[in-house]
């Protein structure tokens, strides 16, 4: 899947971007459909879907464009209020001016979505800027995680438990690995 998520946001063919984008969503869309009154029900209700822009890809964003043109009604209503701010990401490094938002968010309720969980810097800079604009994000979801089984942090020994859990795309999942009763 890693080779996939890097062409959705890099290949320099739009037509790979396009087809791998699409799929990474469809996974998200899936997901949605399945288990999203269940995990409204665990968490709350929320009246749009946004996805964390990407920011250090100069194509347009990936995860955004494929579901606006695949699969709109399962992340009903879809927005874009995210724009990149003034303050630097960076690798395991969030910035509570990393975005910003351009539309009047206070008083709403936002799911996020997001391709790819690294470190989490880029989803928790999102989530402070929708907050900071006064909106409530009762929960995230995320496609995949990306784990490094070679880098510090103690990716090793998560990589090494998370290799243990069979994935079932029935069950609703809050923890990595542990499945919401």
């Amino acid at each position: 899947m890693t080779a996939e998520l890097t062409a959705i946001k890099e290949h320099p063919d739009v037509v790979i971007r396009d087809r791998e984008s699409r799929a990474v969503a469809a996974i998200a869309a899936r997901y949605l459909v399945e288990h999203g009154d269940a995990l409204a029900g665990s968490v709350g209700a929320w009246e749009a879907t946004v996805a964390v822009p990407s920011t250090h890809h100069s194509y347009e964003p990936a995860l955004q464009v494929a579901i606006e043109t695949n699969f709109p009604a399962a992340f009903a209503p879809f927005t874009r209020p995210l724009v990149k701010g003034p303050g630097s990401m960076s690798f395991n490094r969030a910035s509570e001016a990393g975005f910003i938002s351009d539309e009047d968010a206070a008083g709403k309720t936002y799911l996020l979505v997001d391709d790819t969980f690294t470190t989490g810097a880029r989803l928790h800079s999102a989530h402070h800027a929708l907050v900071a604009a006064g909106a409530t994000v009762p929960a995230a979801i995320v496609v995949t995680r990306k784990i490094n089984p070679a880098a510090k942090y103690g990716t090793l020994d998560l990589w090494n438990r998370q290799t243990q859990i069979e994935f079932k795309f029935g069950g609703l999942y809050r923890v990595l690995g542990s499945a919401a009763s």
